[in-house]
C-alpha cells in the first residue's frame, strides 16, 4: 500500500523529478539541435575554428534552453525573478560550457590520437569531420547532465545567493 506522498508506490518527488528531467531533456534536445546545427554555420565564417564554433553554438543553444526552461520545464514564468534566474542560469550554463568544451576537446584529441590509422590515411578530411562531430556530441551529452543538475539545484530555486551578491555588490532592484 502506498504511503503518504507517493503515487502508486513511487515517491511523488521522484516522479516529478523524472518528469521534469524528461521535459528538460526534450527541450534541451531542441536547444541541442540549435547548438549542433549552428556549429556548422559558424565554422563557415572565415577565421572561426572548431572550438570557437562549439562555443558560439553552445551560446545559441543556451538562449533556446533558458527560454524553454524558465517558461516550461521549471514553470518559473510568473516568479518575477527573471534577472536573478538569468544570472544563475548563465553561471550554470558557463560551467556547462566549460565541461562541454573540455570534453569535446579531450574527445577530439583522443579520436585523432587513437583513431584507426588506415582510415585516417585514406580520407583525412572526412575522418576529421566525423571526429569533430563525435567529439562535439560527446561534449554535449556531458553538458546536458551537468546543466540539468545545476538548473534543478540552483537556477530556478531560491538559494539566497542572489541576496548575498546584491548585498555585497550593490542594492540594484531586479
Amino acid at each position: 500500500m502506498p504511503g503518504p506522498g507517493t503515487k502508486k508506490g513511487m515517491p511523488l518527488i521522484n516522479s516529478r523529478l523524472i518528469l521534469r528531467f524528461g521535459t528538460y531533456t526534450f527541450f534541451s534536445g531542441l536547444a541541442a539541435l540549435v547548438n549542433f546545427s549552428s556549429r556548422f554555420l559558424y565554422e563557415m565564417i572565415p577565421g572561426v575554428n572548431f572550438l570557437f564554433a562549439v562555443t558560439l553554438a553552445y551560446i545559441s543553444g543556451m538562449i533556446v534552453n533558458f527560454i524553454s526552461s524558465k517558461w516550461i520545464v521549471f514553470a518559473s514564468a510568473q516568479t518575477g525573478k527573471t534577472k536573478r534566474e538569468a544570472v544563475k542560469f548563465i553561471f550554470i550554463a558557463l560551467l556547462g560550457l566549460i565541461a562541454t568544451v573540455i570534453v569535446s576537446d579531450t574527445c577530439l584529441h583522443i579520436l585523432k590520437s587513437y583513431g584507426l590509422p588506415e582510415m585516417v590515411t585514406q580520407n583525412l578530411v572526412g575522418i576529421e569531420s566525423q571526429f569533430n562531430t563525435l567529439a562535439h556530441l560527446t561534449g554535449m551529452a556531458v553538458g546536458l547532465v551537468a546543466n540539468f543538475l545545476g538548473h534543478e539545484l540552483v537556477s530556478f530555486k531560491e538559494t539566497g545567493m542572489w541576496t548575498k551578491f546584491k548585498n555585497k555588490y550593490g542594492s540594484e532592484k531586479e
